[in-house]
């Protein structure tokens, strides 16, 4: 090998997969893999004074892609009061008593907030009652975001602030839950939720850009270089605020994607490289480790499982409802349409199968070079826009061979079963619970498939979600589906390749190879069912971001 000179040599590591048993280096120049090969040949061929890190036989991969998140959101709910059933919040006492201490703890803020709220790990799965949201937040309005992301929990103080009462109509594609007197109960599901967000102070600008910064710190230490805030705002601050934090440094590669019901309607859905343009998402300096970049069209069809608000054909067992479409099926083709006509990859959020079905007929409905995409087909079942379908929970067989034949790519989050999988079983009873996140049989027949996390749904540690699609063992040590597990090799690379895959950026993220961007993670392990592996350090753009003290 003749020398060169790198800005940076990572050496002596192994390669997942790679099938090379000596250790291996990879050399790193303008945040680019440069060049791949045995540690001993590449140490000798560069330069004394190229900066040189011992991977210490550690395991690198490619870093993780969280290609379904929200970043935004994650960062400003980590100042929130924790109310996850894994912090111990499993009843309304213990629920008042971590939003007591919240408050006590913020004097100044004027809102008290919570988050990662679960009522299925409570007694009988019973929401808080209002009387108890009153008693956590007596003198300040309280809003409480429930795990989903479907749901909130509102005192009186915040519901009088907001004008809810008796009168309040229910907003299309939402509900204000209300007692059997027709009162709110401080529930809101869905577009209701609106109804209190709306008078909630919104964050400056600089408070958005600090939020972004410390979303992207917490996903450093868990091996996250690439991520997708799935529901950004059209709006100047927010996307001002994602420039800003790569500006300040935020080394992070973050993919933002608009919500398609924020621009009115199908009609209104700007063209693509318009916006892209608008938002000056091409003015990101050349020299930044991290980059912001411009992603698909997101489209809500439904709501949640643990909310019962997903649109599933058969009822859920406990409360007999089928669900909600969050618009009406013609409402929805109509977005994909828009979408696809204006330049736009679709990325629709449908969990129950009577969600996803309207999608895929959808999908199959678009024009495409005079033929739709059912008549026309691909030869390897990807279509060029890869058209996505975040969740596609519920399935069967048929919806699977359709979205294969559409070309649609599944993004799936399988740490939802390790974390809410008990839910799912009071929701849809054992049987058709067993069948959700169908990841096996979707690899099968061929489907692309993509991990991701959906944070702060759930903590989001891409090792707790390879572990979950290998064992699918819910918090109770319930396994959903032993037939659905896969191995190590598919979990990793649905959190990588396929993850690059469905972000339209597998040339530059999602493999080890020359040209790729310098982004690795370094686990002590290949990560298996008993948790033992563990994120060491973390690199993105060649710049060790995350446990720089662990390697020499």
């Amino acid at each position: 090998m003749s020398t060169f000179d790198p800005d940076v040599l990572f050496h002596g590591a192994r390669l997942a997969f790679g099938g090379a048993p000596e250790p291996m280096a990879v050399a790193v120049a303008r945040r680019r893999i440069l060049a791949v090969g045995p540690s001993d040949e590449m140490i000798s061929a560069v330069g004394a004074n190229v900066k040189k890190v011992n991977v210490r036989g550690m395991l690198l991969i490619p870093g993780f892609n969280d290609c379904h998140m929200h970043i935004l959101g994650y960062g400003l709910k980590l100042t929130s009061a924790n109310l996850r059933p894994d912090a111990g919040v499993r009843d309304a006492g213990s629920f008042v008593e971590a939003l007591r201490r919240w408050a006590q703890a913020n004097p100044d803020s004027a809102w008290v907030r919570g988050a990662g709220y679960n009522q299925n790990a409570f007694p009988d799965a019973a929401h808080v009652p209002l009387a108890e949201l009153d008693r956590a937040a007596p003198d300040r309005p309280l809003i409480v975001y429930h795990a989903s992301g479907h749901a909130l929990l509102a005192n009186s103080r915040a519901m009088a602030l907001a004008g809810v009462g008796p009168g309040t109509q229910d907003p299309s594609g939402g509900e204000i839950v209300r007692d059997a007197d027709g009162n709110p109960t401080g529930l809101f599901l869905e577009s209701a939720m609106s109804l209190i967000t709306n008078v909630v102070p919104m964050p400056t600008r600089s408070q958005m850009a600090d939020a972004i910064r410390r979303a992207a710190s917490a996903l450093a230490r868990v091996g996250v270089t690439s991520a997708s805030d799935m529901g950004v705002d059209n709006d100047e601050s927010e996307i001002g605020a994602y420039r800003d934090a790569v500006e300040q440094g935020t080394a992070l590669r973050m993919t933002v994607s608009p919500e398609a019901a924020e621009f009115g309607s199908p009609d209104a859905v700007p063209n693509r490289e318009t916006l892209e343009r608008d938002w000056g998402l091409n003015k990101v300096p050349a020299d930044a480790v991290g980059t912001v970049r411009l992603g698909p069209l997101k489209l809500y069809a439904d709501g949640a499982l643990t909310t019962r608000t997903a649109a599933l054909r058969e009822p859920f067992i406990d409360t007999g409802t089928t669900g909600m479409l969050l618009h009406e099926p013609d409402e929805l083709r109509a977005y994909v349409h828009a979408g696809h006509r204006q330049g736009w990859q679709m990325a629709v959020h449908a969990i129950g199968d009577r969600a996803v079905e309207i999608i895929v007929d959808a999908v199959e409905g678009l024009d495409v070079a005079g033929e739709t995409l059912a008549q026309r087909g691909t030869s390897d079942g990807r279509a060029v826009r890869r058209h996505r379908i975040e969740h596609c929970m519920l399935l069967d067989d048929d919806l699977i061979a359709r979205i294969r034949r559409a070309g649609i790519v599944a993004v799936m989050q399988p740490e939802f079963i390790a974390r809410l999988g008990d839910a799912y079983v009071l929701g849809l009873g054992p049987e058709r619970a067993s069948s959700l996140n169908p990841v096996a049989r979707m690899l099968r027949a061929g489907v692309p498939v993509a991990f991701s996390s959906d944070c702060p749904v759930v903590p989001g540690a891409p090792l707790d979600g390879v572990r979950a699609a290998m064992v699918r063992r819910t918090p109770s040590g319930t396994v959903l589906g032993a037939s659905e597990c896969v191995g190590v090799a598919e979990a990793l690379g649905a959190y990588t390749e396929g993850a690059a895959y469905a972000v339209h950026d597998e040339s530059e993220t999602g493999a080890l190879a020359v040209g790729m961007r310098a982004d690795f993670a370094i686990l002590t392990d290949l990560p298996d069912g008993s948790g033992a592996s563990e994120v060491v350090a973390t690199v993105c753009g060649g710049h060790v971001i995350h446990g720089a003290d662990k390697l020499q």
